[in-house]
């Protein structure tokens, strides 16, 4: 396949990972000291103490609709009294809490019924927003056992959606990033030419992050994103934290309960990474998950008419990988006459699409449309889709600049240039459709202008309750692998295993029973068998 240089060296630049009342409790964080949980309204709490913004008070005011919809949200609300807004106030640097400040936009829906307290949720990324998620969780994901029996808690973390921002690129630097569009023929795609690429790339956007949002740029950082849920959990009065994590969700938190475990509630993990492992180790893990994924929507392609992929798993991972090496060199036309479908735009469409099965039928009837009739412009909607880029050419999120600077601050490079290359040999030797676009993740990492301050480590969380980590067996984003991984290195890790291919496993709509293994644990703390396996 050809892969242009500066695309490859794109994709190395970032994982392909794409959710009371105060009392009186006294607390000790990580930093020391004690805090009181008390709310102080105004200004008068934020006195530069670490206590000062534990204490302060929360003015909630009824969201409107924009503030918990995005413009995809299948069924508003209609009725917006339980949901509730406000805005917090952090340290930019949970070190330095007389400096610099950031807020945090947070929501809640209040309980239809008796609330046991709060159950605060994070949807992943990292730059995944929260809070204009809340009414598509409320109707269309969580059980009525969650909605009725907690306020349902959204907080953007920082640097993410309606928090303070971080932005690396102007909406026309990340047209040119998702795009990638570049005539490949003459470049020079040695391994050395890739690195140099990937460096050039991350230099580039991590000084975009540095000039566009100055030092918040340096503390977006999942440890200081998991301080700032503690503050939220003290400010909403709560004595533990109850939470549920997707994806990414899962590393946050993990730290979380790394840092405070004596704050640790009731814990469900779902969609898990394994914080043990290396940015190469999650990178290659990925790339296959999502391999085996295209190899079952080819069989569930073939099993209907007129599949674009026919003749066989292997015959059509040979016509789409021959698909996207020609769009290396001629991006197809579309609807819009200045935004041809590139081979960066069609991988993001079709990846995209492998994190649920329920969107199958969309991809084939892309790909028909595609590779029949020469028109990408299905792939074209489904990438500007998953790139939140709207119609007028502006994006509706900081999602991918957030995404690049977290992970960028979480991981460091690993390894050698000699060790990415041989690596990337052997991935391209066994994933018949991805295997060019894989390897080379550490590359680029030691570019980055921005120091990072922690490490990859495994994390044991001592003294926890239970905490449920649920992994799905063909889990194309996050390989169950990663479930087994976390389960295992947390003292009061408990596996709930669901037997499927999407990514992530809990939802209204989804496996019975890891509805009822989820929501036992959260609602009456009843703890599931640890291995449970789940086929429904």
């Amino acid at each position: 396949m050809t892969l242009g240089t500066h695309r490859r060296a794109a994709l190395a630049a970032a994982l392909t990972l794409s959710l009371a009342l105060a009392g009186c409790a006294t607390v000790t964080t990580e930093s020391g000291g004690e805090q009181s949980s008390g709310g102080q309204s105004g200004a008068n709490a934020l006195d530069g103490t670490v206590r000062g913004f534990y204490a302060q008070g929360v003015d909630w005011q009824t969201c409107t609709e924009d503030q918990v919809t995005t413009d995809s949200t299948p069924n508003p609300p209609k009725d917006l009294s339980p949901y509730q807004c406000a805005t917090l106030v952090a340290p930019l640097d949970w070190d330095d809490p007389a400096g610099d400040t950031v807020e945090l936009s947070i929501a809640r829906h209040l309980a239809s019924g008796t609330s046991q307290g709060s159950l605060f949720y994070n949807l992943g990324g990292p730059g995944g927003a929260a809070v204009n998620s809340l009414s598509l969780m409320v109707t269309d994901n969580f059980g009525e056992d969650l909605v009725d029996n907690f306020d349902l808690v959204a907080l953007d973390p920082r640097g993410v959606g309606a928090s303070t921002p971080v932005i690396c690129m102007t909406d026309a630097e990340r047209d040119d990033y998702n795009e990638q569009d570049s005539d490949t023929s003459d470049e020079d795609e040695s391994p050395s030419a890739i690195i140099a690429e990937a460096e050039k790339i991350m230099a580039s956007i991590g000084q975009g992050c540095l000039d566009h949002s100055g030092d918040l740029a340096r503390h977006i950082d999942t440890v200081s994103a998991a301080k700032d849920f503690d503050m939220a959990r003290a400010v909403l009065g709560q004595e533990q934290l109850n939470y549920l994590g997707y994806s990414y969700g899962t590393f946050l938190g993990a730290t979380y309960a790394g840092l405070f475990p004596d704050k640790v509630g009731r814990f469900v993990l779902d969609g898990a990474l394994d914080p043990s492992l290396d940015v190469n180790q999650v990178s290659d893990l990925q790339m296959k998950g999502f391999e085996a994924t295209l190899a079952h929507w080819i069989e569930d392609c073939q099993a209907g008419s007129a599949c674009p992929v026919s003749g066989g798993v292997e015959a059509g991972q040979q016509k789409l990988s021959a698909f996207l090496d020609r769009l290396a060199d001629s991006p197809l036309p579309t609807s819009d006459p200045n935004r041809p479908l590139t081979q960066s735009l069609a991988l993001t469409a079709i990846l995209g699409i492998m994190y649920n099965t329920a969107n199958y039928s969309t991809l084939t009837q892309a790909m028909q449309q595609a590779m029949g009739n020469n028109d990408g412009s299905i792939l074209l909607y489904l990438a500007d889709y998953f790139n939140d880029r709207n119609q007028d050419g502006t994006y509706a999120s900081n999602g991918t600049d957030a995404l690049i600077a977290v992970n960028s601050l979480d991981y460091g490079p690993v390894g050698t240039p000699e060790q990415w290359e041989a690596d990337a040999a052997e991935l391209a030797q066994e994933l018949p459709v991805l295997g060019e676009f894989a390897g080379y993740s550490s590359a680029g990492l030691s570019a980055w202008p921005i120091e990072r301050t922690s490490t990859r480590a495994a994390i044991t969380a001592p003294g926890t309750p239970p905490i449920v980590v649920v992994g799905t067996t063909h889990d194309p984003a996050t390989p169950y692998v990663m479930a087994q991984g976390l389960a295992d290195q947390l003292d009061g890790g408990v596996l709930v295993s669901w037997d499927g291919w999407n990514h992530t496993a809990y939802s209204k709509g989804g496996s019975t029973c890891v509805a009822k293994a989820v929501e036992g644990y959260l609602v009456d703390g009843t703890v599931p068998e640890d291995g449970l396996s789940c086929t429904d």
